[in-house]
């Protein structure tokens, strides 16, 4: 196969990742007023609007870096990926892990014996049982751990590339999706064997993110409908499955689910079209080398600012939820700057 040469830099990434850590902050500053406001009501279709228009975040982080991971143009021996990358992963997460756990035993200060305590840490540490948004860790692991299968992959012929894609994305998306209604419902038995884990649907949304970066869009017009018709269905679903469950029912929210990623599409091609033959703003730059940090420190900064300093939980989601992201970026972004004058830190640990 003939590929095309890709940029070393992709404009496209960069937006993409920039608009998904803002995505990331809405989902997290939303999802306590979802899970506690009367389902139906003002504040609560508020908070559903910003979480579900944010859903699409963890597929398009991933679909950033298989965009580049995958490029067979890439430079990227064994002995890199095993001695550079599946290493800073692992130390990065070892480092969170026991600053979350940290944070953790002084929040509880007083409630049990210290002992206890250092006990739990160790036994969360051990057992993998992460703080909450540290789980994304495990699905870089798969994509990286994979690369060696799925740059083969890239490499492929065309039609065998897009046969492959669709494949792996119909059985860990699609029939993800349809295997809750009628009549794939009723194939429980046959779909055991066909179902895929997220792990492993990590991979084929990696590889789809190359593909998609080998060929841009031709119009704004298609992938804005893609994203506004797929967040139509997220949020209208989840606004209808949780007023007849009578609480927050997060089947739509799914990160994996079929219109999350749908909507990841659409925002990585509107962000490809947006960037062709343009050059990336500083502010972009910025803030997409800076959003792995964002990610990893705006939950100790959302737990500072509710208990000491103003507790947005109380406050109306329409303008709270903005807010309290803006306010967590700039922080976040604070830390980013502090956090990368530091060098070990930087190349090993955001």
């Amino acid at each position: 196969m003939e590929q095309k040469r890709l940029p070393n830099r992709s404009g496209a990434v960069d937006l993409t990742k920039a608009l998904a850590i803002c995505a990331v902050l809405l989902i997290h500053t939303s999802a306590n007023s979802l899970a506690t406001l009367e389902v139906g009501s003002g504040p609560w279709l508020a908070a559903a609007f910003y979480g579900g228009v944010g859903r699409w975040a963890v597929p398009a982080f991933l679909l950033c870096s298989g965009a580049l991971m995958n490029d067979p143009d890439r430079d990227l021996p064994l002995k890199k990926l095993f001695s550079k990358y599946v290493p800073r992963l692992a130390l990065s997460l070892c480092v969170w892990t026991a600053f979350y756990e940290f944070v953790r035993i002084c929040g509880n200060w007083g409630a049990m014996p210290l002992s206890e305590q250092l006990l739990s840490a160790a036994k969360n540490c051990l057992h993998g049982a992460t703080y909450y948004h540290l789980y994304y860790f495990f699905f870089v692991f798969a994509l990286y751990l994979a690369l060696p299968l799925t740059r083969l992959a890239a490499r492929a012929p065309e039609a065998e590339l897009r046969y492959i894609l669709a494949i792996w994305l119909f059985l860990g998306i699609v029939v993800r999706f349809l295997q809750y209604f009628w009549p794939v419902s009723r194939m429980a038995g046959f779909l055991h064997y066909y179902h895929m884990p997220e792990t492993m649907v990590c991979l084929g949304v990696g590889l789809l993110g190359f593909w998609l970066r080998q060929h841009p869009p031709r119009s704004w017009l298609p992938p804005l409908l893609l994203f506004l018709a797929s967040f139509a269905v997220v949020f209208s679903g989840t606004w209808r499955r949780s007023a007849a469950a009578g609480t927050l029912d997060q089947f739509y929210f799914d990160a994996f689910g079929l219109f999350p990623v749908l909507m990841a599409v659409g925002v990585f091609r509107l962000a490809q079209w947006g960037m062709a033959g343009r050059t990336v703003p500083r502010w972009v730059r910025f803030l997409s080398a800076g959003a792995f940090c964002v990610y990893l420190v705006h939950p100790f900064f959302q737990l500072l600012v509710n208990r000491h300093v103003v507790d947005f939980n109380v406050l109306p989601p329409v303008w709270a939820v903005p807010a309290q992201s803006a306010l967590l970026l700039l922080l976040s972004l604070a830390a980013y700057l502090a956090l990368r004058r530091v060098p070990w830190v930087r190349s090993w640990i955001i």
